[in-house]
């Protein structure tokens, strides 16, 4: 009895235990970025029962009762379970109303300018447990009035109503209440932040742009002012352009900002040049995604390069190089990851210029993401050699992880391409060329599996191997248990190959009849 009361009475275990019972967004998949869990809706059933759970762990012990509360009030999806507490203050003023372009019907409620001094105590002591908020006006079955957020002023004042956020994820639609409605949420606290601009799916708001264009700017300098602490900012601008945003971000970012991610929609104007140059002034930025185009210019006007000295992860959604040539530019000595979808080339000589780029623009990159887009002019001629365009690729020699894909891609990846590729990146864990005209046999996976040791995922085209092709001096090079898990053969691969693969090169594999699709990581695809 003793030993229990010791471990009831520990903060520090109970805390533990009941971190299990904390929300995530996407309940146990990895969230890598926010945007893409705008519209995202946890589901129903199991948000009922962590609430319900802790909410009677609360209750039924003393020694529960603050370790819970912590954990039930620690994440919000919405500003009304808060504002619930006030009880009858917090009214309903509109039911099942119907939103423009097919949007769910939803309540609408009103929050007071006036409180009383219990419900103001009450209010304000769950309003600090809040650490990370999600709020948008547009996805929720509730909304509130546009005479909520001055009522919101009135009450707060210039005080935070969550003095102790962590992350805060914004979208709102009316530019003039809800926008600057942020400000009541800014606190010194705050490490990363989303706002989303709105202007899709409600086509009405098109006509709230101009208003938008001139509000933002504004709202992110408030936001660089409150939040000292912030790390990463990402903003959806909807239809928006966002030159004057960067260009204030840029020169009033706190000294703490390491991330960005501008996303932007089909048809967004594209960021103006001088802008884009602004990026040089956040000199300690780590992460950098841009899903917005760059102003089209000629390149002899484009100054040499953009140095970002402490650059590590770069992803450039928009179309690379031929369309966006301020992209080329950019350059950093400690950049470990490059993601670019949507490649332009017009030749397989501007295909190797790029890459001599890269080698020269990022000498420490580790993991390359890229999806080639070649010109039409390039359509239907003869097949070569991907190393032919790519070579200056294989100089990266601390490689760890390299997808290379394309939806018409006029390359062959044979067994010498594979030997090359496993010489030049010993460090290699996973090898994406899946989309490439690919016939590996025994050489090529046997240079795999002696060069890169610690190899745990191969995409590839097909493979074809005999056992007559196996020699057995070489098997003898190969690692006695070597990592490969995940194998993926599009074209299919027929069991004896598989065996023959499992039982001399990669014992690790496992095949699963009648799989179609990745189950863990431990499998064997066929597309």
């Amino acid at each position: 009895m003793a030993q229990k009361s010791w471990v009831l009475s520990n903060v520090d275990i109970l805390d533990e235990i009941f971190q299990w019972f904390d929300y995530e967004l996407t309940h146990g998949h990895p969230l890598v970025d926010l945007v893409s869990f705008i519209g995202y809706t946890p589901p129903p059933d199991v948000e009922a029962v962590r609430r319900r759970s802790l909410a009677s762990a609360a209750r039924v012990c003393k020694a529960f009762h603050d370790p819970a509360i912590r954990v039930l009030w620690r994440q919000l999806e919405s500003l009304l379970p808060l504002f619930s507490l006030i009880g009858s203050s917090f009214a309903k003023v509109q039911e099942n109303v119907k939103q423009p372009n097919g949007q769910p019907f939803c309540d609408i409620y009103h929050l007071p300018d006036r409180l009383s001094a219990h419900e103001w105590a009450r209010l304000t002591k769950y309003a600090a447990y809040v650490q990370v908020l999600y709020i948008s006006s547009v996805l929720g079955p509730q909304s509130l009035t546009q005479e909520s957020w001055e009522s919101m002023k009135v009450l707060f004042g210039n005080r935070s109503v969550c003095p102790n956020l962590r992350m805060l994820k914004w979208g709102a639609r009316w530019p003039e209440t809800e926008l600057p409605g942020i400000l009541h949420f800014l606190t010194p606290t705050i490490d990363k932040m989303l706002v989303v601009v709105y202007t899709i799916p409600l086509r009405t708001s098109f006509d709230l742009v101009p208003t938008w264009q001139a509000v933002i700017p504004g709202i992110v300098e408030e936001i660089c002012k409150r939040a000292r602490r912030l790390s990463h900012l990402t903003v959806s601008t909807g239809h928006l352009n966002a030159s004057e945003l960067l260009t204030v971000l840029s020169h009033s970012h706190p000294p703490t900002f390491r991330g960005l991610h501008l996303q932007g929609q089909h048809g967004t104007p594209p960021i103006s040049l001088s802008s884009f140059m602004d990026l040089a002034h956040i000199t300690a930025l780590e992460s950098l995604q841009l899903n917005v185009p760059v102003e089209c210019g000629p390149e002899a006007s484009l100054p040499a390069v953009l140095n970002l000295p402490h650059l590590r992860h770069l992803r450039l959604i928009h179309a690379y190089h031929k369309s966006h040539p301020a992209y080329s530019i950019i350059t950093s000595s400690r950049l470990q990851l490059l993601h670019v979808n949507h490649m332009e080339y017009s030749s397989f000589a501007s295909l190797h210029y790029t890459c001599a780029a890269w080698e020269h623009s990022f000498p420490n990159l580790e993991v390359l993401a890229v999806r080639l887009r070649p010109s039409t002019l390039l359509m239907g001629i003869q097949t070569r050699s991907l190393l032919t365009a790519v070579r200056p690729l294989l100089n990266f020699r601390k490689m760890r992880s390299c997808t290379i894909g394309s939806s018409y891609a006029p390359f062959t990846i044979d067994d010498a391409d594979l030997e090359a590729l496993s010489v030049a990146w010993p460090s290699l864990t996973k090898l994406d060329i899946s989309s490439m005209s690919t016939w590996a046999g025994m050489p090529g996976l046997l240079s795999l599996a002696t060069n890169c040791p610690n190899l745990t995922a191969l995409s590839i085209r097909s493979i074809v191997i005999r056992s007559e092709d196996i020699p057995g001096d070489v098997l003898q090079m190969v690692p006695m248990n070597h990592p490969l898990k995940t194998l993926v053969v599009v074209y299919g691969l027929p069991a004896d190959t598989y065996h023959l693969i499992r039982d001399k090169l990669f014992p690790n594999i496992n095949l699963r009849p009648g799989l179609y699709g990745f189950e863990e990581e431990n499998s064997l695809y066929y597309a």
